[in-house]
């Protein structure tokens, strides 16, 4: 019979879970509301650091040469994505998430006042004293060269800035998933939270982009120095930010942290190593050649029960590891198609009608693709820059969409795309955009080659690039196309990352994501170094793609995306469906895999896991013979208490 205070006790626990929802929306919006500030002020820097080199305080001969710049500008990016690593190593090992993200702002902060006070000529003679429209005095030393101005205070800012773009990029968004309580396995939550989290990401740099970088470069209004206007909004930004994260501390869920794991893994590994020598050089023993033995995989030789010293949560996390690293090497040509836009798309569409005039006529602007040449700066009207904000435009339409109409009728129909599944879908689309890029540059240089009518003159700054009379807005499939990738490939890489990741060291997960995603931009640049001269051969005019074969090296990128997607089709399918030599019982393998998977959040198997990673694991879990069982489920009770802690 219940008792008079059920009633009381209902609505008291009512009121705690309304509590707790609110703590939660309110923890999740501010943290979409300080990465779009953030991304707002990374992309106001990225897009015009070259053009600052260029023009800046510096005008005149004591301005940066585009190789100097270009340098600087492959220095921030650089630092930003390597710097994620150790940032995630950082909040895993030491400070955990909050206070991580924290000194990372403050990092950031620090860079921008730097620089914003570089733009207005008024950082101390100290460190920022070469070039000599900054003093009239002959005593004065000028230790740096002429044409690249206070380097050193460039190279410190941009360091600072790198450092504190990739410590607050490689925790936001585990410590944003934790506040909306993703350690309840709800998939549909996980998903949900990271599409709203890439739509914030490119809200950010829609107005870093296109506002922004617009202050930046013409000076509008009241503001005569565009980029001390520019800065200094970005600095503001980066302050509200920090301030509003600060300020509502209490409503997070704090994660502390794990400890290193660096030493264990590498511990695991060693062990197995030597377990697997240990057996090459002295055999099997009788009862290993038992016909009903399992070979043990190469790292269920460190577990305790095929005598290792290290628990089975323990070895599963790093065995997630090696997942985790092959899904990220698989989206290595994804992130080379995904980069050209920021180049080979920009050239090609340098040489494209992008006066909205038409005909011969001039046009200002700056962009990669300038970067080779020497150039002076002056007004701009259609950029070819601003093309990648069709991407951006058509990723904040299509998020919101897919995210609250189409993802919830397809759950509702008993249809889910698991995260595999979507960065299959995204490395299509991939293939799509840039064939299209590459049959757009093959239409117009045939008609360069064939159509002397066609051709037009048009500058931008001082350097004169002859194209082809054709509006560069047929570009925007192409960039739309790279958006559709975006949204399937980026989000579900980027909470496979999160789901997939031991909680041991999930901030270092994260900034192995990004760390990737740099290693496919440097990549990129070298990929492009090497086809050079096959395919871009015109070294006379570096600038100009018109006699060269840009087309052809579109297309090979698109090869290569293509196999990569058929080796991570088979991958998928061969893991899937590959067999074992013993076949456990279902029902008892089912069981298994509960014990031993329920434990460690985030190991592999859990309800986070793909199914098809889940079923791996899970097959070769207790393949042993029954005199362990008795053993081998006291281990797995143990791997329920704690969050995968490494045991020695």
């Amino acid at each position: 019979m219940p008792s008079e205070s059920t009633p009381l006790l209902h609505r008291h626990h009512t009121a705690m879970d309304a509590r707790e929802v609110q703590r939660q929306r309110v923890a999740t919006m501010v943290i979409l509301l300080v990465l779009t500030l953030e991304r707002l002020a990374y992309y106001a820097l990225v897009t015009n650091f070259f053009l600052f080199l260029n023009k800046g305080p510096w005008e005149g001969p004591q301005a940066w040469n585009s190789l100097d710049a270009m340098n600087a500008v492959f220095v921030l990016a650089g630092v930003s994505y390597i710097s994620a690593l150790l940032g995630g190593y950082i909040s895993d090992a030491w400070l955990g998430r909050f206070r991580t993200m924290v000194m990372g702002f403050l990092m950031y902060i620090l860079g921008y006042i730097l620089l914003t006070l570089m733009a207005i000529d008024k950082l101390p003679r100290a460190i920022c004293g070469s070039g000599a429209s900054f003093s009239d005095s002959p005593d004065i030393e000028d230790p740096s060269p002429p044409s690249s101005p206070c380097r050193a205070a460039v190279y410190i800012s941009v360091t600072i800035v790198g450092l504190g773009v990739g410590t607050v990029k490689s925790n936001i968004a585990p410590f944003g998933a934790e506040q909306v309580g993703l350690n309840t396995a709800n998939p549909q939550r996980t998903r949900t939270f990271f599409n709203w989290f890439y739509w914030c990401i490119n809200l950010g740099s829609l107005v870093g982009v296109g506002v922004i970088s617009y202050i930046e470069q013409d000076s509008p209004g009241v503001c005569k120095n565009g980029f001390f206007c520019g800065y200094l909004i970005a600095t503001v930004c980066l302050v509200i930010a920090l301030t509003i994260f600060v300020a509502v501390y209490p409503c997070y869920y704090i994660a502390p942290p794990e400890g290193s794991v660096l030493g264990n893994i590498a511990r695991i590994i060693w062990e197995a190593l030597c377990a697997m020598v240990k057996q090459c050089r002295y055999g099997r023993s009788e009862n290993d050649q038992s016909p009903l033995h399992v070979e043990p995989r190469f790292l269920d030789r460190a577990k305790i029960r095929y005598g290792g010293s290290f628990h089975e949560s323990a070895v599963d996390d790093v065995r997630a590891l090696g997942k985790l690293l092959s899904v990220f090497t698989a989206l290595i040509p994804y992130w080379l198609v995904y980069f050209q836009m920021e180049t080979s798309f920009q050239a090609q569409g340098l040489h494209m009608r992008f006066s909205i005039h038409g005909g011969n006529g001039t046009n200002s602007t700056l962009d990669h693709a300038s970067m080779y040449n020497e150039v002076g700066v002056s007004k701009f009207s259609v950029p070819a820059a601003w093309l990648t904000l069709f991407n951006q435009l058509f990723l904040i339409g299509a998020i919101p969409l897919l995210t609250t109409f189409l993802y919830p009728v397809m759950d509702r129909a008993g249809i889910r795309l698991s995260m595999l599944f979507r960065i299959g879908i995204g490395m299509v689309f991939s293939i799509l955009a840039v064939m299209t890029a590459g049959g757009l540059e093959s239409y117009r240089v045939f008609l360069w080659r064939t159509d002397n009518s066609s051709h037009i003159e048009q500058i931008v700054g001082n350097v004169t690039y002859n194209g082809v009379d054709i509006s560069i807005f047929w570009q925007i499939p192409q960039y739309v196309l790279v958006g559709a990738a975006e949204f399937f490939a980026s989000i579900a890489g980027l909470e496979f990352a999160y789901s997939a990741a031991p909680r041991t060291f999930q901030g270092m997960i994260m900034g192995l994501f990004y760390t990737m995603e740099g290693v496919g931009s440097l990549l990129g640049t070298s990929l492009l170094w090497l086809v050079s001269p096959f395919w871009l051969n015109n070294t006379t005019d570096f600038g100009n793609i018109n006699e060269n074969h840009l087309d052809f090296y579109l297309y090979f990128l698109g090869v290569l995306q293509f196999t990569t997607f058929l080796i991570y089709c088979g991958s998928l399918y061969m893991q899937r469906f590959s067999l074992r030599p013993i076949a456990m019982p279902r029902s008892r393998r089912r069981r298994r895999v509960g014990v031993v998977t329920g434990g460690a959040r985030g190991a592999a198997g859990s309800p986070l896991i793909p199914d098809d990673l889940a079923e791996e694991d899970g097959e070769d879990i207790d393949d042993d013979e029954d005199e362990n069982d008795e053993e081998t489920e006291g281990d797995d009770r143990l791997s329920h208490h704690g969050n995968s802690q490494v045991l020695l």
